[in-house]
């Protein structure tokens, strides 16, 4: 397949004469080539080759597949001659190139030129360099003949023919530009390509210095990062950015962040977006919604920005500083338009009537901190200057509450959690998790005075109602976990044994609006209807007030009163208030229409009564509990149980040591098996006001001491955090 017969190359006759085996052995004595071909004549037949192409490229394909085995044949017997013609051999068009792949999409170089196009090595990239230049340079094609290949060539024939050399660092960034054009969708093939060339050039610029400064020239403004199916330039990318914000702005994927990070550091990817980055993505969004309203797209986009971007980067700083530099920042008004944030008014008092009809007020579903911090205006302060100099209202009126959950869902988990005995034991856990020692529960069947309230729609709260008071404050993971219906600061955390998320909302069985004030400084309302709270709304159902000083006590006094201020030190202490659920308030509960009656309540504090000292056996601080009524005519609180449990001092320690030990190993989200065995007995006497004197011995041991007999799946349903319950348990007995 080397020579064509009437290349005259062989010899020529019969068995008798010319091609008589003697004969043949006889002319390869005399010189005749066998089983090998001089340097020269290899070059003449890849020369050949292009002419054999012009009349069947299969046979080209073929002869070169030959020519490349007879190199590799000489290389391998280390034949001294072949460095002088290896240069000669790189230049030679005897190479056949890949065809673009099926379901390729982009342009091929190799689609410029003629299908049956012979290529010399310098000209040609290796399969192994594909996804780096085959947008650029034609790529050799290593497939058998018949598929219009040379066949495979060994190492020792690629490097003879230079074909090892990389790519430029320049030609693959061109690669790189050129994929970055593709706008329909991006496929496979695009996206190993893309991968490959930040996988080269982050490599190269590792490096080289002065290769390092030329990526970062020819790629610091060019459109070639791939995120979300789309290229952007690095201005429009960050390491961190934890909300939607496309097309203006992207976060960099998790994937590039681990393995490129230095190469899209210093093209100008940044580790965040700044206030003012924020800032320009609304003046755009403004303009090219020139005269028409927000798209609900783009106001979604807007409030996003707002709320996450630009609220997380201005939260700790001051207000005089944001108000000065950030008033010109562009908020949504409730037209949908964006207005300078200095030039609305925050609608925080939705019950007070401006009669200037010029005001444009804030989109409600900006939070309040936000705009106000940029220098929005309270409603309060623009409309009723009055009451402003005299109420401290600067920080007041967060909105609170169980954001986005409906009354629906509150009633769904009532009917999942149908017993309300068990509410006074939620709230009883609670106070403990809190590390309180003492709980009072107070029922007060007063109709309190309703003059100085918020408004007429506080009223119907001023009725009987259940009050539970601890000697603990608010934290504020517990604020923060108290609105989330359902879940709280307790999940994932064994350690406390109520919920302030489930267990909390069991108090809904008698109120509509449960509040608590703590701390005697911040003032707690939850409305799930958004019907009693000033301010509150469907999307924050109810609301905060903190730092309640003197104008607001004396304003809204008959509001504080309701707390019993007047019989409990509030300080540093917690005070919740359950008012009950009148005739007229079910008839329009979306949560139960189950009026809750005087009775009711006492029956539950009966119930709590009965239980008495066994309460206060397996909790972590509790020591003491009481139950009292409200004289309904004279306001006196009288006591109508109480029960105390004692421990010596050393006691409460080794009970707090064991406490702590839990803790460490559920902080540490220690396994099962690495759990320690504890285990603490300790004696306590339970006293109540009926004069009953009781000793207990209490053990509580946490941990397996034999863990070969814990079950293979619960030790990896823990691991896997399935089941987040910690190994723990108690026994007591009486003792006299």
């Amino acid at each position: 397949k080397l020579y064509d017969a009437e290349d005259g190359r062989f010899p020529y006759g019969t068995t008798p004469d010319y091609l008589n085996p003697v004969i043949l052995v006889k002319l390869v004595q005399l010189g005749m080539a066998k089983d090998d071909i001089l340097w020269e004549d290899l070059i003449e037949r890849a020369e050949s080759v292009a002419e054999i192409n012009k009349i069947d490229h299969t046979a080209a394909c073929l002869r070169s597949s030959i020519i490349l085995s007879l190199i590799d044949e000489k290389l391998k017997s280390r034949d001294p001659r072949a460095k002088e013609f290896a240069s000669k051999c790189q230049t030679i068009p005897f190479l056949p190139f890949l065809s673009k792949p099926a379901g390729f999409s982009l342009h091929w170089k190799g689609s410029d030129f003629q299908p049956e196009a012979m290529f010399s090595a310098t000209e040609l990239f290796t399969a192994d360099h594909q996804d780096i230049v085959c947008l650029i340079e034609p790529i050799l094609n290593e497939n058998s003949h018949s598929f219009k290949g040379c066949g495979a060539l060994s190492l020792a024939v690629k490097e003879f023919l230079g074909l090892l050399k990389k790519p430029a660092v320049d030609l693959v960034i061109n690669q790189l530009e050129e994929v970055a054009k593709s706008f329909d969708g991006i496929t496979l093939y695009q996206e190993n390509i893309t991968n490959a060339c930040y996988k080269y050039l982050h490599e190269a610029m590792l490096q080289n210095e002065s290769t390092k400064a030329m990526i970062i020239e020819q790629l610091t403004n060019c459109s070639f990062i791939l995120v979300e199916n789309v290229y952007v330039d690095p201005t429009k990318v960050s390491f961190h950015l934890n909300f939607e914000a496309a097309p203006y702005l992207y976060q960099l994927p998790n994937k590039y962040k681990n393995s490129f990070r230095e190469l899209f550091e210093s093209v100008g990817v940044r580790q965040a977006f700044t206030v003012e980055d924020f800032a320009v993505v609304l003046e755009l969004i403004n303009q090219e919604r020139g005269t028409k309203q927000l798209t609900e797209d783009n106001f979604q986009l807007c409030r996003r920005i707002i709320s996450e971007g630009i609220w997380g980067l201005i939260r700790e700083k001051k207000q005089e500083f944001c108000e000065k530099k950030y008033g010109g920042i562009l908020l949504p008004d409730t037209r949908l338009a964006l207005l300078p944030a200095k030039s609305l008014c925050y609608n925080d008092c939705p019950w007070i009537k401006v009669k200037d009809t010029t005001v444009k007020y804030c989109h409600g579903d900006i939070p309040r901190e936000v705009a106000v911090k940029l220098g929005a205006i309270p409603k309060r302060h623009k409309a009723l200057e009055r009451y402003a100099s005299n109420i401290c209202f600067t920080t007041l009126g967060t909105e609170f509450g169980q954001k986005e959950k409906l009354t629906s869902r509150i009633k769904s988990i009532l009917n999942a959690y149908p017993s309300e005995k068990e509410m006074l034991k939620e709230l009883l856990q609670n106070a403990d998790d809190a590390k309180a020692t003492e709980i009072c529960f107070v029922f007060d069947p007063r109709q309190h005075p309703a003059d100085r309230i918020f408004d007429e729609k506080w009223a119907p709260l001023q009725g009987p109602a259940l009050c539970v008071y601890n000697n603990q404050p608010f934290t504020e993971d517990d604020i923060r976990g108290i609105q989330n219906l359902g879940k709280g600061t307790k999940v994932g955390n064994p350690c406390k044994t109520g919920q302030y998320g489930i267990g909390f909302n069991s108090v809904y069985h008698i109120t509509d609006c449960p509040s608590f004030i703590s701390g005697n400084d911040i003032l707690c309302i939850f409305d799930p209807h958004a019907r009693y709270a000033p301010g509150s709304t469907s999307t924050s159902p109810g609301r905060m007030f903190r730092d309640l000083d003197a104008d607001f006590r004396t304003q809204f006094s008959d509001v504080l009163d309701l707390y019993l201020g007047d019989h409990f030190k509030l300080d540093n202490c917690t005070m919740f208030r359950f008012p009950l659920r009148n005739g007229e308030m079910a008839k329009v509960s979306e949560i139960s229409s189950v009026p809750c009656s005087d009775r009711m309540v006492q029956n539950l504090l009966d119930k709590l009564r009965t239980d008495g000292a066994e309460l206060l056996m397996f909790l972590n601080h509790m020591e003491k509990i009481s139950i009292c009524e409200i004289e309904k005519t004279t306001g006196a609180l009288n006591v109508l149980y109480s029960v105390q449990g004692k421990i010596t001092d050393g006691d409460r320690l080794k009970r707090k040591q064991f406490h702590a030990s839990v803790i460490d190993s559920v902080t540490k989200k220690k396994q099962l098996s690495e759990i320690p065995v504890q285990q603490i007995t300790y004696t306590m006497d339970t006293e109540d006001s009926e004069g009953n004197l009781t000793t207990w011995l209490i053990c509580n041991r946490s941990g397996f001491s034999a863990m070969e007999k814990v079950s293979k799946s619960v030790v990896s349903a823990h691991k896997n955090e399935d089941i987040t319950l910690f190994p723990r348990g108690g026994v007591a007995a009486c003792i006299t």
